[in-house]
């Protein structure tokens, strides 16, 4: 495994100043499958006052240094170092009663989620593999480490970070370990909207979310109730969409769902009971209250654009996923012939301003009243976007 020289620099610190410490999780598990390593997290048997004596040249955040964990500041990369922790009892499903350190990694990598997630690297040492991650990552098995409802009792939300792993690599949950996340799914309860939305929101972003969708189904129901309302075709409809839909956008997937429960008030309760952002929110309403919009002709597709807030791009990837045999190359097409011709589809691009008006003697709230005319006479081809038409009709309309 082919480190960054300023994780090398960390580890050779760390080392010379009579620590141990190790690349661990997922950028092991990350190097091994061939995806993309975004970030490094280290571990070490340093306290963390000590991993901050060993780096007080550098800027360091405490980060949960409660927890043991200090953010690093090196060549601009954050890094978070924590100390080996060892299991302690978990009474609310999501928080540890206490925190204890340990000097021994494979205690540390025993309160881990998963065995692909156990996994620790060091150049002098190669992969440290105490439960047979390896095996699993080569079976494409989703695997607790130790006892399944220990690990899901300690933090419920591993219920569905093993769901979000299954959609993002392809991977199946090892049997007993499903079995158990099954039955423990109603303590999902106990995990706040924030963090489910986050995990649900990577599953959405996953090429397996119509597997997930499918074999989930259960386990989404306790947070997105909702999905109950979808009757069985629509529900296998949806799965069959989502199975071609290439965009991974969460606001899309998202969108696709919900227009199969058929309620633009209950999909932004849903929405907003997760606690997505209002810009995400938006998105995903326009874009189910425009899935079935007109716009075959140059006239109905002004008035979808006059209404629509998404961005093209997006709606178009949108409308593709909710029709696969939509060419995209023809809409694309018309969208830049009605962009270069003489009408128009917003206020803005009118050729005419309300300071226009006002030379008219057109004053007050009949200025936007006449504006509004103009422009739906000219986005249903009436007369053309040009001034002198436009400055003309605005007198009749004063």
């Amino acid at each position: 495994m082919e480190l960054p020289d300023y994780v090398l620099k960390l580890l050779k610190q760390l080392n010379e100043h009579g620590y141990e410490a190790y690349v661990v999780g997922g950028a092991v598990r990350s190097y091994l499958l061939h995806l993309p390593i975004h970030d490094y997290d280290l571990t070490t048997n340093a306290m963390p006052l000590e991993i901050k004596e060993v780096f007080h040249d550098f800027h360091t955040i405490d980060t949960g240094i409660q927890h043991g964990t200090v953010t690093v500041i090196i060549d601009h990369h954050p890094i978070e170092i924590t100390t080996y922790r060892k299991d302690s009892g978990y009474q609310d499903h999501r928080h540890p009663d206490h925190v204890e350190f340990t000097s021994a990694l494979e205690e540390d990598c025993k309160r881990r989620d998963f065995t692909i997630n156990a996994l620790c690297y060091h150049p002098d040492t190669g992969i440290i593999d105490f439960f047979h991650g390896l095996d699993d990552i080569r079976n494409k098995i989703i695997r607790c480490i130790g006892d399944p409802e220990k690990r899901f009792n300690e933090d419920a939300l591993r219920i569905l970070r093993a769901i979000r792993f299954c959609a993002r690599l392809s991977f199946s949950i090892e049997p007993h370990t499903r079995e158990v996340l099954f039955a423990m799914k109603d303590t999902l309860s106990y995990v706040s909207a924030e963090r489910i939305t986050q995990e649900f929101t990577g599953t959405l972003q996953s090429r397996g979310i119509s597997m997930v969708m499918e074999d989930e189904r259960e386990v989404l129901e306790v947070f997105f109730p909702e999905l109950r309302r979808i009757k069985d075709n629509d529900y296998h409809r949806l799965i069959q969409l989502l199975d071609e839909e290439a965009s991974a956008k969460a606001d899309i997937r998202m969108a696709m769902i919900l227009y199969y429960i058929h309620s633009v008030p209950l999909s932004r309760h849903v929405l907003k009971r997760m606690k997505y952002p209002n810009i995400f929110q938006d998105t995903v309403i326009d874009l189910i209250t425009h899935t079935d919009t007109p716009w075959d002709d140059d006239i109905s597709f002004r008035l979808l654009l006059h209404e629509l807030h998404t961005d093209i791009d997006t709606y178009f990837a949108f409308r593709k996923a909710m029709s696969p045999a939509l060419s995209l190359t023809r809409k694309k097409r018309q969208y830049a012939a009605l962009t270069n011709d003489n009408y128009c589809w917003s206020l803005k691009q009118l050729q005419v301003t309300g300071r226009d008006l006002i030379s008219l003697n057109i004053k007050g709230k009949d200025i936007g009243r006449v504006m509004n005319h103009l422009l739906d006479d000219v986005m249903h081809e009436k007369y053309t976007n040009e001034k002198e038409i436009l400055m003309h009709k605005a007198e009749e309309y004063r």
